[in-house]
């Protein structure tokens, strides 16, 4: 049980494909002084997605209370994460969240495979359909830093090949109930991933609700760290355990 006079509560987050640590941006005002964001950058690391989960792990763990936060890759890597640092006797999160991700045996790696051959126009409208990137993408004058790094983590994904073990930490799986790539159907898959605990919530919007509902996910976070929560409007608080 967490009281408001503790140290804050670390969230190593891991963003999804073409991403940063920027992308976290919205969180560090938005969730409070009871946490810090600990955003991780994946952008130019080598190697399969289990190999940059491995590289990763050593330098995630430490000692003190955190949790792993992945969103839709970045929650594959969150898995992989904690399944290394757990077998490896490392200081383990309390807890893993996948956030809008498929489950390993549900992977967009099929989803994805075809589209790594199309030019970057055709590449983007392809992922805007699937509410994957925000068609706004296409006139962005960020574009041509974004792409190189979406088409690798595209890749990782698309690489992966899922485990069959359990991970042996408490697993949350967050998604949105109008996302059209990992709908709370598809969340619901990644208990039988979940060897210590598993809870799963539905939430109001797409793909990016972590961003665009920022008052619900702190509500949602200060429940598993177990602070008080003052209210649960806009959004749909677990629904399984």
């Amino acid at each position: 049980m967490s009281s408001a006079t503790d140290p804050p509560f670390r969230l190593v987050c891991l963003p999804p494909a073409g991403g940063s640590a920027a992308t976290f941006k919205p969180w560090v005002a938005g969730l409070g002084p009871e946490f810090a964001v600990d955003a991780v950058d994946v952008r130019g690391r080598a190697g399969s997605l289990v190999e940059v989960a491995a590289d990763l792990a050593h330098s995630i763990a430490a000692p003190g209370r955190y949790a792993l936060v992945g969103h839709s890759l970045g929650g594959l890597l969150a898995f992989e994460i904690a399944k290394r640092i757990a077998d490896s006797g490392l200081p383990a999160p309390e807890f893993a969240v996948v956030a809008g991700s498929r489950p390993p045996h549900r992977s967009s790696s099929r989803v994805f495979a075809p589209l790594l051959s199309l030019d970057d126009d055709r590449l983007i409208d392809a992922l805007a359909s699937m509410g994957a990137v925000n068609p706004l993408l296409r006139k962005s004058p960020l574009r041509g830093l974004f792409m190189p790094a979406l088409r690798a983590d595209l890749e990782l994904i698309v690489g992966y090949s899922g485990p069959a073990e359990a991970v042996s930490v408490p697993l949350v799986a967050w998604h949105g109930v109008d996302d059209p790539l990992a709908s709370p159907a598809l969340g619901l898959e990644w208990a039988r991933y979940a060897a210590a605990g598993f809870t799963h919530a539905a939430v109001e919007g797409g793909h990016f609700f972590l961003y665009e509902r920022v008052s619900v996910v702190r509500g949602l976070l200060r429940q598993l760290v177990g602070l008080p929560v003052a209210g649960t409007s806009g959004g749909r608080f677990p629904i399984g355990a």
